[in-house]
């Protein structure tokens, strides 16, 4: 097992594509805290006692932007160490030096995890610490944050490695690079948004909705404090609920994944 998880660690680790990745979406998140959040949206008048409220909560209502952001890059990366495989067929070689192709699949999975554990924590601190840079930047003087910090990063990190798994999912089950991540974009935004015209409050029971709701911003008075929160006409579960239903899906979708991954062929 272990020559294994680190021949996954080796080749994780030496391809441009997880480097490439891993900054572009730090940059991005970055320009989106200091500059868009922080620098230009930070909110001045708190004048009322539901916008001081909103104040106090506005690091807090940041979560869902930046996790949404950086499980993009989670979801790629864990999609790509599979997919480069079956694009170039060294597969064929991966699977040959292993006595089990679980061994392999189970290699992989554990390979993502960490890899992203360490650089959602990394690529979180570093955000909320440029939010805090763009509010200094630009003179904005906020209340003391209502927020509890332990709570947030593992809000992200859920989220990002559910990405990061249900990319590594897709690629499998389809063994298609280009397949695979165009069912990484559209089945979370297109299929489940016209599937939910017609369930409407029980949307929230399909998958991505459900992993939606662990990194919802706070509510305040039945008004989000983020300005990018979405519609909850789709209806609404808690942190752990959304978080429950969501690892239902995912599970049931690997176990389909892995007996596949042991009977078809490499190529």
């Amino acid at each position: 097992m272990m020559p294994a998880l680190k021949a996954e660690f080796r080749k994780l680790l030496t391809v441009r594509s997880t480097y490439v990745i891993s900054l572009i979406f730090l940059l991005f998140a970055g320009f989106l805290a200091f500059y868009v959040d922080a620098f230009k949206n930070a909110p001045t008048e708190t004048l009322s006692t539901l916008d001081h409220a909103k104040a106090q909560l506005f690091m807090a209502g940041n979560i869902t932007q930046i996790s949404n952001v950086l499980s993009v890059a989670g979801g790629l990366i864990a999609l790509l160490l599979l997919a480069h495989e079956y694009r170039y067929n060294t597969i064929v070689y991966t699977l040959t030096a292993s006595n089990h192709r679980s061994k392999v699949l189970t290699a992989k999975i554990l390979a993502v995890m960490v890899y992203v554990f360490l650089y959602l924590v990394v690529a979180c601190a570093i955000t909320i610490g440029l939010t805090f840079a763009g509010l200094h930047a630009s003179g904005h003087h906020l209340p003391p944050q209502d927020i509890n910090y332990l709570t947030f990063f593992a809000k992200v990190i859920f989220y990002g490695e559910a990405f990061a798994m249900t990319g590594l999912l897709f690629i499998t089950l389809i063994r298609n690079q280009v397949g695979a991540i165009a069912a990484m974009f559209i089945l979370p935004n297109t299929v489940e948004g016209l599937l939910s015209l017609l369930l409407k409050q029980n949307s929230v029971y399909m998958p991505f909705m459900a992993l939606a709701q662990v990194v919802q911003p706070p509510v305040i008075g039945g008004v989000s404090v983020a300005a990018h929160d979405a519609s909850h006409s789709t209806g609404y579960l808690s942190a752990p609920r959304g978080a429950l239903v969501f690892l239902a899906y995912i599970a049931g979708a690997w176990i389909v994944a892995w007996y596949l991954f042991l009977r078809r062929d490499a190529t």
